[in-house]
């Protein structure tokens, strides 16, 4: 019983964690060359819609994945 005990606290700590590493801001260092931080805008604007495809991918799954670490922690005798 007790290794269930470990088991849901270590999987509650773990999602925990997840989530906070995936929900916390990017921080971008702004290049001082004015040219460059043109250049790394243009090429963020253009990478826009595949960031925001993958960011949802990674938003569905933290999701299912919370769900599930959830279900295992109340379910799991």
């Amino acid at each position: 019983m007790d290794e269930h005990l470990a088991l849901k606290i270590f999987a509650g700590l773990a999602a925990i964690a997840s989530i906070w590493l995936d929900f916390r801001p990017n921080k971008r260092k702004q290049n001082a060359d004015p040219a460059i931080a043109e250049a790394d805008e243009r090429e963020r604007h253009s990478w826009r819609y595949p960031r925001w495809a993958v960011r949802t991918i990674q938003i569905l799954l933290g999701v299912w994945l919370l769900w599930q670490v959830v279900r295992f922690i109340l379910i799991f005798p």
